[in-house]
């Protein structure tokens, strides 16, 4: 794998993960009877570069348990994907396995998974791009999903595509080709009468013939403890308005994340294109370091893949944009993504895959870290810390 970063530097390496995480599952079924079956899942993401696991957790790529039925459906307790995600992915076409980190069209290269403005097609809301408190560190997402560290706060969390302590409802099938799944997961800040954070989202995905159509929504709520040090006998105290500690009567930003998209199979190749348009909201006036960055956000990606017996060529372009905010308007991203897989069994297949982001837009920061007053005109180019501008990958893939 050889990266390129904006700020200039070039990095080779061997790495795991450049076309979709490794992953190792425990799953369980068993048939009660009548059509019941009760059910379970646990799946972790092994390192083959070191032999670690996941930052975010042993399990963090899924651990839920369930109950399905042939006529209620099925209900999911616990770790999941978010509804987005189904939706994104859909419209990517080979699992969001391709790009940077190999994350298909849901990353941009901007910062890590998770990080501000590090979405191409979102997984989550990222609420205007205010990082609150949401009892374990800070972030722009909210602390119901998997972009807060649950194991270990002076870590960073890469899994954005997740929600916890989640439960999930799959409706039983009414219309042939026709699926429908709500969830709703429960936030990790507490506040005054219980907490906040919490996501809804639903999603639903239609087949018919060559042609699937996706959907998604979901809302993120604010998390509003804002600092753990002015959580007292039940009561939230304001704090000081700095980036450390936002005064909880600001960092409660909200998020509205919907996605559509279309696949079509025309035999020798298969289109896709989706849309998605995020919106971001705050019950008080924010300023300073609190304002939002973005009250609107739009990205859109078209995938193509064409298969050529044994080789699979694909291609993905797309941009996301964002306006609205103290930030003003702003494209950091505009993406293309082409490559090939090339089958040497069913389970078993070589990639090389090449990813730009050629954007040249410096996506404005604060003039100052620590000050509430920071409205002057930005001067920190994010693009330049840290975030990847150019990927090539060459590896292989095995399924057991």
């Amino acid at each position: 794998m050889q990266q390129k970063f904006d700020n200039g530097s070039t990095v080779n390496n061997v790495s795991t993960g450049t076309n979709g995480a490794s992953r190792l599952r425990f799953v369980g079924v068993e048939d009660i009877g009548n059509g019941t079956k009760a059910n379970f899942w646990l799946e972790m993401q092994p390192s083959f570069q070191d032999g670690t696991t996941s930052a975010a957790g042993l399990f963090n790529r899924g651990a839920w348990l369930g109950l399905s039925d042939t006529s209620f459906g099925e209900i999911r307790l616990g770790r999941q994907g978010t509804n987005s995600v189904a939706a994104v992915c859909d419209i990517d076409q080979q699992g969001c396995y391709t790009g940077f980190y190999g994350g298909g069209i849901l990353f941009s290269g901007v910062g890590g998974p998770g990080a501000n403005y590090s979405s191409w097609m979102s997984a989550n809301p990222t609420r205007g791009g205010i990082a609150q408190n949401n009892g374990l560190n800070t972030s722009v997402q909210a602390s119901s999903t998997g972009g807060a560290n649950q194991t270990n706060t002076a870590l960073i969390a890469i899994d954005s595509t997740r929600y916890v302590r989640a439960v999930r409802y799959s409706l039983p099938t009414f219309v042939p080709g026709l699926g429908i799944n709500a969830s709703y997961a429960f936030g990790q800040a507490l506040v005054t009468g219980g907490h906040s954070g919490d996501t809804m989202g639903v999603d639903a995905n239609y087949v018919n013939g060559p042609l699937k159509l996706t959907y998604a929504y979901q809302k993120a709520n604010g998390d509003k403890t804002a600092n753990p040090a002015t959580w007292l006998n039940g009561v939230i105290t304001p704090a000081a308005n700095t980036a450390a500690a936002p005064n909880p009567t600001v960092a409660g930003a909200s998020g509205e994340l919907t996605t559509v998209g279309a696949i079509y199979n025309l035999g020798f190749a298969s289109i896709g294109a989706g849309y998605q348009s995020e919106k971001a909201s705050a019950t008080s006036v924010n300023t300073g370091i609190n304002a939002l960055q973005f009250t609107k956000a739009e990205a859109y990606a078209l995938t193509a893949l064409v298969p050529m017996g044994a080789f699979t060529p694909y291609v993905k372009y797309g941009e996301r944009k964002y306006s609205g905010g103290s930030f003003g308007t702003f494209t950091p991203t505009k993406i293309g993504n082409l490559g090939v897989r090339y089958a040497l069994s069913k389970r078993t297949y070589l990639y090389a895959d090449y990813t730009k982001n050629n954007s040249n837009v410096v996506i404005p920061g604060t003039a100052t870290a620590t000050t509430s007053t920071a409205n002057a005109t930005p001067t920190t180019d994010l693009l330049k810390q840290g975030s990847i501008v150019e990927q090539t990958n060459f590896g292989i893939t095995h399924s057991f």
